[in-house]
């Protein structure tokens, strides 16, 4: 699933800044004025980082400043912010407590310290293997996060999140009479228009009252009561036929084998049913997945070995996350059962599932078709193939 860009502090912002300064403050030295800037952008900053103590905070703004702003000429992005932070010593309560507390408010999740403190050091470890994890990756940790997250059936906040106000910069200048006029002025305006305003929706809600009630001279036509509409009542997870039981897995290696996947063979094989049986899935609906995802892996791609990795393209796909095939599944799993969860009962659990798993929304119709042709391939007579 896709996730909003979330800027702290953009090229524009500092622009903008740097403009009002020199044209507010023209009199002033050069040095003067830069020292102003920079006094501002660092306040930006240092009002989004986590509630860490000042010496830290100073820190991280810093490293901020040097390798979004001044090194990559960019926007200081939350996600910068969680990668500088991540670098901290977690160990410490002093940094960990608060760290763990703006994450949830980022991503908008309630989550126990230790499953985020777990995730965290995942995170760090595969930030630290450049040589095997691509750079779209590292630059996406506070998103892939949300993902582990999500995997591990964390609470989801319901709301949205309240927007953020942005910071008021203070400058050392004096307030002009003619401002203070202004605002005077403006704000006596606003009390009038207020005033109006209230006494129009009273006026509003006075005439739509009187018109709603029944003149007693006039025969009001008889009530007509409609039969209620029964409610949908959510269903328990997946339906039965999708839970896990037994399969014939020499049929269901040799319907693999028919399209030349490696998933035919161990530890491929073996890992997506272990999946599936831990989780109460049917295996048949990971080996789907795989197919609607990655055509089963077949041997003919050159890249087979690096995609049987990550063969249902969790975290968005097997380039941005090339694990091993039992991470992998398991994820797979996990996320397929929490997203059966508070399932409505006239609802197809394929299309439920598709609400999250996938950003294409005929992703559901090949995964039943796939799932339907597994089982017709594994209940038919050996023979007959």
């Amino acid at each position: 699933m896709p996730t909003e860009e979330a800027y702290v502090l953009s090229p524009t912002d500092v622009r903008n800044i740097r403009s009002y300064v020199q044209h507010k403050y023209a009199a002033m030295p050069q040095e003067k004025r830069a020292e102003i800037v920079a006094d501002a952008v660092k306040r930006l900053i240092h009002k989004q980082l986590p509630n860490f103590e000042d010496s830290v905070k100073q820190h991280v703004t810093e490293t901020l400043i040097r390798t979004a702003v001044l090194d990559r000429l960019g926007p200081v992005r939350a996600e910068d912010i969680f990668q500088a932070c991540l670098a901290l010593d977690r160990s410490d309560p002093c940094i960990y407590e608060p760290f763990h507390l703006w994450v949830e408010e980022q991503l908008y999740v309630s989550c126990e310290k230790p499953v985020m403190r777990r995730l965290m050091d995942e995170l760090s470890v595969t930030g630290e293997q450049t040589d095997i994890v691509p750079d779209e990756v590292k630059s996406g940790l506070l998103t892939r996060l949300r993902g582990f997250l999500v995997a591990e059936g964390v609470e989801q906040r319901n709301e949205a999140p309240a927007a953020g106000t942005a910071e008021v910069i203070t400058f050392p200048v004096p307030v002009s009479k003619w401002w203070t006029a202004l605002s005077y002025r403006l704000s006596s305006r606003t009390i009038m228009y207020s005033a109006l305003c209230t006494l129009l929706i009273a006026s509003s809600l006075l005439y739509g009252w009187s018109m709603s009630k029944p003149l007693l001279h006039k025969l009001q036509p008889p009530v007509v009561m409609k039969p209620v509409q029964p409610v949908a009542v959510p269903s328990d997870g997946l339906p039965a036929e999708l839970r896990y039981q037994e399969i014939d897995q020499v049929r269901m290696v040799e319907y693999l084998q028919s399209k030349s996947s490696i998933l035919a063979e161990q530890p491929y094989f073996d890992a997506i049913v272990s999946a599936a049986q831990a989780f109460n899935i049917h295996p048949a609906v990971l080996f789907a997945i795989t197919g609607q995802e990655q055509g089963f892996v077949p041997k003919t791609n050159k890249q087979y070995k690096r995609i049987a990795n990550n063969p249902f393209n969790v975290f968005h796909s097997w380039q941005d996350f090339n694990t091993n095939i039992g991470q992998s599944a398991e994820i797979a799993a996990r996320t397929v059962y929490n997203l059966s969860k508070q399932r409505p009962a006239d609802m197809d659990p394929f299309q439920w599932i598709n609400r999250k798993y996938a950003e294409d929304p005929k992703w559901s119709d090949g995964v039943r078709s796939i799932f339907a042709t597994i089982i017709a391939y594994l209940d038919s007579p050996a023979s007959s193939q």
